[in-house]
């Protein structure tokens, strides 16, 4: 399989869909007030099987960044260092934009919202706070923010330094990244702690290690695209139930690439690609906001439909047209403001 845009697109529509269902379903204790949602198999709990497999988005993301980073670089011409650093700059260019629209809401209607199992006010109008949350390296604003800290730290620190390595040897990123993974597990370290991107980097760097060796062009994936419908579909169904048996995301690193490849094959199967796609090319700015619907500000208001497929459609569609009305916004005030620089954009 060729893994071009469009497929990474779907790869990151399946990712922001499996990322919605985790922060649902998969946590009982952040659905307040009485609110709940009505189980379509109520004794199974299928909702909350699919929630927790759904942290495996965290996974897909790095290596989908690793994935792509490798293959953008290669294309740019520039070092590894600067390749960076565009990218850095293009990730908090994004991250501000709707820092800057979501925070301020919290700051002036949103007081009573408090941290989890505490009773501190999560919105805090504190310098030190507003700075720290800023730059991602705090996420008391918004706690499913906590990914910016590793992933920003894995753009510009890790990326220069796996990319020097692969220039001379594929196992030596290998075997450095999987020393930080084994290590941060040795020492039980909290993956949200500051040292958390020890234990999160190995999916990055196996997205460029991929990447590097042409992974979705292999012989072994071209076995797998010799496989019928029930075939892809009975190998999504086993990724499921082996990571459920694992019973954590210590092995998503190793299940991602292949979640990923079976998910993209089993899409098109039921012709939902350009939906999918749609919902990938959208879904950083989706990630960034939709904890406000769904926990902070609005969870009375999504979790209303009861029924729990509606539930989750009703966040993915509040979510898509919030960004859609923000990116409008942003595009013509942009237009307004540096005409001459918009014009050389397009």
């Amino acid at each position: 399989m060729e893994f071009t845009k469009e497929q990474t697109n779907i790869a990151k529509g399946v990712a922001i869909c499996l990322m919605f269902a985790n922060h649902l379903y998969a946590f009982d204790d952040r659905i307040i007030n009485g609110n709940s949602y009505i189980s379509i198999i109520p004794s199974l709990a299928v909702e909350y099987q699919i929630g927790q497999f759904g942290n495996i988005c965290v996974s897909i993301f790095l290596f989908l960044s690793g994935y792509g980073m490798f293959s953008g670089y290669l294309k740019s011409g520039e070092t590894p260092l600067a390749y960076s650093i565009k990218k850095l700059r293009s990730f908090y260019f994004t991250y501000w934009s709707y820092f800057l629209v979501f925070v301020p809401i919290g700051f002036l209607y949103f007081q009573k919202v408090t941290l989890w199992h505490s009773n501190q006010s999560r919105y805090l109008v504190d310098p030190k706070i507003f700075l720290e949350n800023f730059l991602g390296w705090s996420a008391t604003y918004n706690g499913e923010w906590w990914f910016v800290r590793p992933f920003v730290i894995c753009l510009i620190f890790l990326f220069p330094l796996y990319i020097y390595l692969l220039k001379k040897h594929v196992f030596g990123v290998l075997l450095i990244s999987l020393f930080l993974y084994l290590l941060s597990r040795k020492i039980h370290l909290d993956h949200l702690s500051f040292l958390g991107f020890l234990y999160w980097q190995i999916s990055f760097a196996i997205g460029m290690i991929c990447a590097k060796t042409n992974f979705f062009q292999s012989h072994l994936i071209r076995s797998f695209d010799r496989v019928g419908s029930i075939g892809i579909f009975i190998s999504l169904i086993l990724c499921f139930i082996l990571r459920l048996n694992i019973n954590g995301t210590k092995y998503d690193f190793l299940i991602a690439p292949f979640f990923i490849y079976f998910s993209c094959r089993a899409i098109g199967l039921i012709n939902s690609s350009r939906l999918i796609s749609y919902l990938g090319k959208y879904s950083f700015p989706m990630w960034l906001i939709h904890s406000f619907f769904c926990y902070y500000y609005f969870q009375d208001i999504i979790y209303f439909p009861k029924y729990s497929v509606l539930v989750f459609i009703f966040l993915v569609t509040t979510s898509l047209l919030s960004v859609l009305i923000i990116e409008y916004l942003y595009t013509h005030i942009l237009r307004l403001t540096i005409p001459m620089h918009w014009n050389k954009v397009k």
